[in-house]
């Protein structure tokens, strides 16, 4: 596990407030909403619980899991327990269950590689109701730049740039279907600070949107942003497909 997501847990609303991705939040409480009042949200890699906190605040019955347990913990200070709970991507074995399955921030890039991510889509497949949707936020390295970015926000103590989120992403050396995660975090204030490199496998949304015809989803596409426009020249993308009625 990586110290983003594990040991600085506790920190990770700082350098990505809940309010970081609002408009992709949107974008998942919309499409649930086209499900009408009873609609069923599973968010995988539900991290802090933001997501799964501003869906039912919108009346959707809205649940999660996340293989860190140090993430689980934050959650449960913002929703009740029995909406989040500590699992891997890679056991989920529920099936007809929910209207809409999501996976953000890049999440399902952490299988080990095609062959394990096949088989997350084919679990999410499962878990869906007839008619269901699956919205996957992914990468696409090829139109991603290589150079270093930068989240500034205030930490603990209110103070202005106390934190800051170092980024850039890159692909590995000699392994094209390898995208490389450098960050670099630091709290002035409290004087903490770490660097490391994630590995996030299969980072080209074309291919990924091939999984899903795999898995025998329909209506498979590529959203190039939270405007559900057509896949252009973002390198943060949604892909999204149906379940069969």
């Amino acid at each position: 596990m990586y110290n983003l997501f594990d040991t600085f847990a506790r920190r990770y609303d700082w350098h990505t407030p809940p309010d970081h991705y609002f408009r992709d939040h949107e974008l998942v409480i919309s499409l649930a909403a086209e499900y009408g009042p009873d609609a069923r949200l599973l968010d995988v890699g539900c991290g802090t619980g933001v997501l799964i906190s501003k869906a039912i605040a919108a009346g959707i019955q809205a649940s999660g899991f996340d293989a860190s347990a140090d993430m689980v913990e934050v959650a449960r200070g913002r929703i009740k327990k029995d909406a989040v709970w500590v699992q891997r991507m890679q056991e989920l074995d529920q099936r007809d269950c929910y209207d809409l399955v999501v996976s953000l921030s890049w999440c399902v890039h952490y299988c080990a590689d095609r062959n394990e991510l096949q088989d997350v889509v084919e679990r999410m497949y499962r878990s869906l109701r007839p008619g269901g949707r699956l919205l996957l936020q992914v990468a696409h390295a090829d139109n991603l730049s290589n150079e270093w970015l930068e989240d500034r926000e205030m930490g603990p103590a209110g103070l202005p740039d106390d934190v800051v989120l170092r980024f850039r992403f890159r692909t590995a050396p000699g392994r094209s279907d390898v995208m490389l995660a450098d960050y670099g975090f630091v709290c002035h204030s409290l004087g903490e600070a770490f660097s490391e490199t994630h590995e996030l496998n299969v980072a080209n949304a074309i291919e990924i949107a091939d999984m899903l015809h795999v898995s025998r989803y329909d209506d498979v596409q590529i959203w190039d942003s939270w405007k559900r426009d057509p896949f252009a020249s973002s390198g943060n993308v949604f892909v999204t497909g149906l379940r069969r009625p």
